[in-house]
Protein backbone atom coordinates (compact mmCIF):
# COMPACT_ATOMS: atom_id res chain seq x y z
CA UNK A 1 0.00 0.00 0.00
CA UNK A 2 1.27 3.48 -0.91
CA UNK A 3 2.17 5.50 1.75
CA UNK A 4 2.17 9.87 2.19
CA UNK A 5 5.40 11.00 1.05
CA UNK A 6 5.12 13.78 3.42
CA UNK A 7 3.02 12.70 6.14
CA UNK A 8 3.78 16.18 7.92
CA UNK A 9 1.47 18.02 5.36
CA UNK A 10 -0.50 15.18 3.49
CA UNK A 11 -2.64 13.01 5.73
CA UNK A 12 -4.50 9.68 4.22
CA UNK A 13 -8.14 10.30 5.09
CA UNK A 14 -8.74 6.31 4.12
CA UNK A 15 -7.52 2.77 4.47
CA UNK A 16 -7.94 2.37 0.71
CA UNK A 17 -5.32 5.56 -0.05
CA UNK A 18 -7.76 7.25 -2.04
CA UNK A 19 -8.25 10.09 -0.40
CA UNK A 20 -6.24 12.38 1.15
CA UNK A 21 -6.03 16.14 3.39
CA UNK A 22 -3.21 18.86 3.56
CA UNK A 23 -1.91 19.41 6.98
CA UNK A 24 -1.14 23.26 8.22
CA UNK A 25 -0.93 25.45 11.88
CA UNK A 26 -2.88 27.99 12.37
CA UNK A 27 -1.54 31.08 14.87
CA UNK A 28 -3.73 31.12 18.17
CA UNK A 29 -2.34 34.87 18.74
CA UNK A 30 -3.01 36.54 14.89
CA UNK A 31 -5.04 33.30 13.08
CA UNK A 32 -2.44 33.68 10.24
CA UNK A 33 -2.81 29.46 8.37
CA UNK A 34 -0.16 28.03 6.63
CA UNK A 35 1.25 25.06 4.69
CA UNK A 36 3.13 22.40 6.49
CA UNK A 37 4.50 22.01 9.96
CA UNK A 38 6.32 25.16 11.48
CA UNK A 39 7.85 25.99 15.03
CA UNK A 40 6.68 29.37 15.30
CA UNK A 41 4.15 31.94 13.01
CA UNK A 42 5.55 34.01 10.06
CA UNK A 43 3.66 36.60 10.68
CA UNK A 44 3.62 37.73 14.38
CA UNK A 45 6.53 34.90 16.24
CA UNK A 46 4.20 33.27 18.16
CA UNK A 47 4.61 30.25 19.17
CA UNK A 48 1.15 29.48 20.09
CA UNK A 49 0.28 27.10 16.93
CA UNK A 50 -2.71 24.38 17.09
CA UNK A 51 -2.61 21.97 13.56
CA UNK A 52 -5.25 22.12 11.38
CA UNK A 53 -6.92 20.11 8.50
CA UNK A 54 -6.96 22.63 4.98
CA UNK A 55 -9.60 22.62 2.74
CA UNK A 56 -8.86 20.37 -0.56
CA UNK A 57 -10.26 22.81 -2.77
CA UNK A 58 -8.81 26.27 -3.92
CA UNK A 59 -7.77 28.69 -6.45
CA UNK A 60 -5.91 28.29 -9.39
CA UNK A 61 -3.57 31.73 -8.36
CA UNK A 62 -0.30 31.26 -10.90
CA UNK A 63 1.42 28.50 -13.05
CA UNK A 64 4.21 27.92 -14.95
CA UNK A 65 4.29 25.15 -17.59
CA UNK A 66 7.72 23.31 -17.00
CA UNK A 67 9.64 21.71 -20.20
CA UNK A 68 13.03 20.97 -18.47
CA UNK A 69 12.21 18.93 -15.00
CA UNK A 70 14.31 18.86 -12.24
CA UNK A 71 16.65 15.74 -11.61
CA UNK A 72 14.53 12.60 -10.92
CA UNK A 73 11.39 13.79 -11.85
CA UNK A 74 8.66 10.94 -12.06
CA UNK A 75 6.05 11.98 -14.41
CA UNK A 76 5.91 13.19 -18.08
CA UNK A 77 7.60 16.18 -19.72
CA UNK A 78 6.04 19.33 -20.01
CA UNK A 79 3.84 19.30 -16.75
CA UNK A 80 2.11 22.23 -15.05
CA UNK A 81 3.33 23.80 -11.66
CA UNK A 82 0.90 25.60 -10.12
CA UNK A 83 0.48 27.71 -7.05
CA UNK A 84 -3.42 27.19 -5.53
CA UNK A 85 -4.42 29.77 -3.06
CA UNK A 86 -6.54 28.06 -0.17
CA UNK A 87 -9.76 29.29 1.33
CA UNK A 88 -7.20 29.42 4.96
CA UNK A 89 -5.50 31.30 3.36
CA UNK A 90 -2.01 29.73 2.60
CA UNK A 91 -0.77 28.99 -0.96
CA UNK A 92 0.09 25.44 -2.10
CA UNK A 93 2.47 24.82 -5.08
CA UNK A 94 2.24 21.17 -6.67
CA UNK A 95 1.50 20.20 -10.22
CA UNK A 96 -2.15 20.42 -11.67
CA UNK A 97 -2.90 16.99 -13.67
CA UNK A 98 -5.65 16.17 -15.76
CA UNK A 99 -6.25 19.28 -17.75
CA UNK A 100 -4.40 20.54 -20.71
CA UNK A 101 -2.51 23.64 -20.88
CA UNK A 102 -4.45 26.10 -22.84
CA UNK A 103 -7.31 25.49 -20.45
CA UNK A 104 -5.76 26.81 -17.85
CA UNK A 105 -7.38 29.77 -16.18
CA UNK A 106 -5.86 32.01 -13.44
CA UNK A 107 -8.85 31.76 -11.01
CA UNK A 108 -10.04 28.79 -12.24
CA UNK A 109 -11.22 25.89 -9.05
CA UNK A 110 -9.12 23.25 -8.64
CA UNK A 111 -9.38 20.19 -6.12
CA UNK A 112 -6.88 17.87 -4.09
CA UNK A 113 -5.92 14.80 -6.17
CA UNK A 114 -3.35 12.03 -4.66
CA UNK A 115 -1.33 10.55 -7.31
CA UNK A 116 1.00 7.14 -6.36
CA UNK A 117 4.41 7.62 -8.04
CA UNK A 118 7.23 5.26 -7.15
CA UNK A 119 9.50 6.01 -5.07
CA UNK A 120 13.78 7.27 -5.65
CA UNK A 121 14.70 3.74 -6.12
CA UNK A 122 11.62 2.19 -7.55
CA UNK A 123 10.75 -0.59 -4.76
CA UNK A 124 7.98 1.36 -3.40
CA UNK A 125 4.92 3.71 -4.23
CA UNK A 126 4.71 7.42 -2.33
CA UNK A 127 1.28 8.86 -2.33
CA UNK A 128 1.84 13.09 -3.57
CA UNK A 129 -0.42 15.31 -3.75
CA UNK A 130 -1.39 17.12 -6.50
CA UNK A 131 -4.39 19.64 -7.85
CA UNK A 132 -7.02 18.96 -11.02
CA UNK A 133 -9.83 21.41 -11.94
CA UNK A 134 -12.52 20.89 -10.02
CA UNK A 135 -16.11 20.13 -11.41
CA UNK A 136 -18.53 21.90 -9.38
CA UNK A 137 -21.49 20.10 -10.70
CA UNK A 138 -20.43 16.24 -9.98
Amino acid sequence: MPESIDPQRLRLADDERASGVLLGVRCLDCGVTVFGPCAFCQSCTSDRLEPVELEGTGVLYSYTVVRVPPAGWPGPVPYVLGQVELPEGPQVLAEVIDCEHDQLKIGMLVELALQAVASEGGTEEKLVYKWRPAHPDD
